[in-house]
Parts: C-alpha cells; structure tokens; sequence
C-alpha cells in the first residue's frame, strides 16, 4: 500500500462513497423511466406529460399490458409517438433493485414503466434490437445509484498534499484510469474507506 508520512503513515488514495452524484437519468438515455412510490421520487421526475399520462391510464386499466396500450392512446392525443413501453418492477430488500417485467411476491412491487418515444430513440439512434440491452444497462447503473454505489478518490502526494480529486465511479477499478501509471497494479479496494 502507497502511504505518505505525516506524523503517522497515511493511506496516499481515499476511495469513498460519493457522497453527491448526479443522477444517470440526467444523462442522454434511452427513454423515459417512471415509477409511482409513495416512498421515493420517480426516477424521471414527475413534471413530464408522460408521467401524468402513466397515471391516468392507470385509472382505466386492470393489467400492465391494458395499461401500455392506455397510455399510447392517450399519448398518440397529446402528439407523442410512443414506439415501446417496457414494465418495470422494484425489488426492495435492503437495497433498491429495479428491472425488466413483472414480478409477484413479497418484496415486489410493479410500479413502473420504460418509454421510449420516436423522439427519444431518434436522439441515441439506439435500433430496436438493441433495446432491451439499452434499458437492463441503464437500470443497471441506476440501481448503484440509487443504493449508493458510487465513488469518488482523493489522491495525495508524498508530502501529504492533494494532487487530484474526482467523483462518478460507478466501478472502483474504474478509478484507475485517473491515476499515474505507479497506481495501475493497486488493488482499489484496499483504499476504499467505507
């Protein structure tokens, strides 16, 4: 382990949690992600007619699947072309777990939909075969984000003093790549403080 002397020897790289990161859903993504929780905020916000219209149809339908096609109707009125909707379902045990489909048991709740409008696609010019792929990424990343799962490092000198600082790892080897070329062969998660 790399240390620098101060008067006790000091870890010279502190790996943490991050504690303030941006969301992935403010990033260019695939499409819209909503969910309706009475316990967290939807991951898309809740001020685009999508989400309003997502809770509309709700009142009309007695299945996901009558719920999907709700909700392109109403959308095809309000001029938004919807090209797929995906259902999504949280698993919450400890940690907050979203995904593709619909899941029934303790611990479950399907309470969310993927959209993907023409807009929206036509944005990342992602084809349709690669849309689920697309989506399971994007939940991916927002799981860790949703439970914490993010880094940020401060790298020290020898004399104890800062040389650099950076947050948004969502994998800590990722850190690497932001370290001079003596830090390639360190295990990152021995400096890793939490």
């Amino acid at each position: 382990m790399k240390t620098y002397q101060e008067t006790i020897n000091r870890p010279r790289l502190l790996i943490q949690h991050a504690e303030y990161t941006q969301s992935p859903r403010e990033w260019s993504n695939l499409g819209y992600f909503f969910t309706k929780d009475s316990r967290y905020n939807s991951p898309d916000g809740t001020d685009d007619p999508l989400y309003e219209i997502m809770l509309e149809a709700e009142q009309g339908a007695n299945s996901a699947e009558e719920h999907m096609s709700l909700m392109k109707k109403m959308a095809k009125k309000q001029g938004i072309k919807i090209i797929a909707i995906f259902p999504v379902v949280k698993y919450e045990h400890g940690m907050v777990n979203y995904k593709l489909g619909i899941i029934h048991g303790f611990d479950y709740s399907n309470n969310g939909f993927y959209i993907i409008t023409k807009e929206s696609q036509e944005e990342l010019g992602i084809s349709k075969k690669d849309f689920i792929k697309t989506i399971e990424q994007e939940l991916e990343v927002y799981n860790q984000y949703a439970n914490g799962q993010v880094y940020e490092f401060i790298l020290y000198n020898e004399k104890g003093e800062q040389e650099d600082a950076c947050t948004g790892f969502y994998e800590i080897d990722e850190i690497k790549d932001h370290l001079p070329d003596e830090w390639q062969n360190e295990k990152m998660s021995e400096y890793c403080i939490d």
